[in-house]
C-alpha cells in the first residue's frame, strides 16, 4: 500500500512538473515580445496569418498559423542553434568534404527595404512563381567552399526558353532582347570525383540558348567567368557571385551588344571584409565560418539619379546604387541596398540608351556596371514587381532588355 502511495505522489509530482512547464511556455510565447527576422538564420519569420473563409478552407490559414507558432516559439534561436551544432557533429567527421541535404533559399531582404507597393493596373511579370525559393538537391562543402548541387533538366530549360520566347514575339520589333544565364561556383570548382552528384549546369545553359528564337541574344557569359576561374569570382559561403564574378559577365554581355566595358581601373575599388553568407546560415558549417568571404564592389563614377518605386505608377522614392551602410550578413545588401521591386537609374551619359534588366538577388552587382554605358537604366526584380514589362518597355522607348539568372533560378 506504502508502495501505491510513493508511486502515485511521484506520478502526481510529474504531472504537475509537466503542466506547470506546459503552461509557462504557452503564457511565454503570449507574453514574450515577437521578432520578426531571425539574425541567426538571416531570414523573416512568419507573421500572424490574417483569418478569411477562403484561407481557413483551403488549408492554408491553418498551415500558416502552424508555421506562426514554430517560428516565435520562446528562445527558438538557441534551439536551432543547437540542432545545428548537433547535426554537425554527429557520423564521421572530414575536414576538407561535407553533404547536406536539400535546402531552399529565399531571396533575403534586408530589414530596411519595404517590400510593399502599390496595386497594378496590369498583369504581373510573373504571378505564378514570385517569391518562390529556388531549390537545389543539396550543399557539398569542399575545402571551405560551399556550392549548391545542380538538379536542373531539360524540361526546365524548355519552360525558361519558352517564356523568353513568348517575350521576344512582343518586343522583336520594338527592342533587342538579351539573355544571360550564370553557372554557379559548382561548374567550376568541385574536383572531379565529385561532379557526378550534379547534373551539368553547361549542358543545361546549351539547352536553354540552343532553344530560344531567331533574334534572342544569348549572352557566354560561362567562358568569359571560365577565364577568370582563378579569380575571386564566388563567394565561399554564399550562393551568389561576387562583385568581380557580375562585372565578367557584364564584359561577355557588352561583347554581345558590341559596346565598350568600363575597365575595373576606372572605378573605385571597396571591400566589406568577414562576411558569411546564406549557405554558411544554412548549414552553420564551422569549415565556412573559418573562412569567410569578402565583399569586393566597384563604384562607377558620376553623378546616378536612383529611384525606387513599387510599381511603376507610384511615386519614387530615393534609394542608392551602392548602399555602403550594408555590413555583417547583410553585406551583399551593398548592391542596389537589396531586392526591390524596381528601381530607375538615371546617369549623366547622353547617349540616348535605356535598357530595363530582369534579374533576381544574382543580378544586384551586374546591374550597377550599366550605368557607365547606359543614359537610363531600369531594374526589375520579377519576385516582386507587379506591374507590366511590355507597358514599361513601350512607355520608355527601352532600347535593350536583359533577361539575367543564375542557372537555379532559370531551372524554376
Amino acid at each position: 500500500m506504502k508502495g501505491h502511495t510513493i508511486k502515485n505522489r511521484f506520478a502526481l509530482i510529474t504531472l504537475i512538473v509537466f503542466v506547470t512547464a506546459l503552461a509557462t511556455i504557452g503564457a511565454s510565447f503570449f507574453i514574450l515580445p515577437k521578432s520578426t527576422f531571425s539574425k541567426y538564420e538571416k531570414r523573416k519569420l512568419t507573421t500572424l496569418p490574417v483569418f478569411s473563409v477562403q484561407s481557413f478552407f483551403n488549408g492554408t490559414y491553418l498551415a500558416n498559423i502552424d508555421s506562426y507558432f514554430a517560428d516565435n516559439f520562446p528562445s527558438r534561436d538557441n534551439f536551432v542553434s543547437t540542432s545545428f551544432y548537433i547535426k554537425e557533429k554527429r557520423g564521421i567527421q572530414s575536414k576538407k568534404i561535407g553533404f547536406y541535404k536539400t535546402v531552399a533559399l529565399d531571396a533575403q531582404l534586408p530589414e530596411s527595404v519595404d517590400t510593399t507597393f502599390g496595386k497594378a493596373d496590369s498583369i504581373p511579370l510573373d504571378s505564378a512563381n514570385r517569391g518562390k525559393a529556388e531549390t537545389t538537391g543539396g550543399v557539398v562543402i569542399y575545402d571551405g567552399r560551399a556550392m549548391e548541387v545542380f538538379g536542373g533538366n531539360y524540361a526546365m530549360a524548355k519552360a525558361y526558353s519558352s517564356m523568353i520566347n513568348k517575350y521576344q514575339e512582343i518586343f522583336q520589333d520594338i527592342a533587342t532582347l538579351y539573355v544571360v544565364v550564370v553557372p554557379s561556383s559548382i561548374a567550376f570548382y568541385p574536383p572531379t570525383e565529385y561532379r557526378k552528384v550534379a547534373n551539368s549546369e553547361k549542358i543545361n545553359i546549351d539547352q536553354i540558348y540552343g532553344l530560344l528564337s531567331p533574334g534572342v541574344k544569348a549572352v557566354n557569359a560561362s567562358d568569359e567567368i571560365l577565364n577568370h576561374k582563378s579569380e575571386y569570382i564566388y563567394f565561399g559561403t554564399d550562393h551568389h557571385w561576387t562583385g568581380l564574378g557580375a562585372y565578367y559577365a557584364y564584359v561577355a554581355f557588352c561583347k554581345a551588344a558590341a559596346i565598350n566595358p568600363i575597365s575595373l581601373d576606372a572605378m573605385t575599388y571597396k571591400v566589406k571584409k568577414k562576411y558569411l553568407g546564406s549557405l554558411y546560415y544554412l548549414t552553420r558549417d564551422s569549415r565556412l565560418k573559418e573562412n569567410p568571404d569578402s565583399v569586393e564592389y566597384w563604384m562607377v563614377p558620376g553623378n546616378h539619379k536612383t529611384l525606387r518605386y513599387g510599381s511603376i505608377t507610384s511615386k519614387g522614392t530615393p534609394a542608392t546604387l551602392y548602399a555602403e551602410y550594408a555590413s555583417g550578413g547583410n553585406a551583399y545588401g551593398v548592391f542596389l541596398g537589396g531586392d526591390n521591386p524596381l528601381m530607375k537609374i538615371e546617369n549623366e551619359i547622353k547617349n540616348g540608351r535605356k535598357c530595363v534588366i530582369v534579374k533576381n538577388s544574382y543580378g544586384n552587382p551586374f546591374a550597377t556596371y550599366f550605368t557607365a554605358n547606359y543614359e537610363t537604366v531600369f531594374i526589375i526584380d520579377y519576385r516582386y514587381y507587379t506591374g507590366s514589362l511590355v507597358d514599361l518597355v513601350k512607355e520608355n522607348n527601352i532600347n535593350d532588355i536583359i533577361f539575367l539568372n543564375g542557372v537555379f533560378s532559370a531551372n524554376t
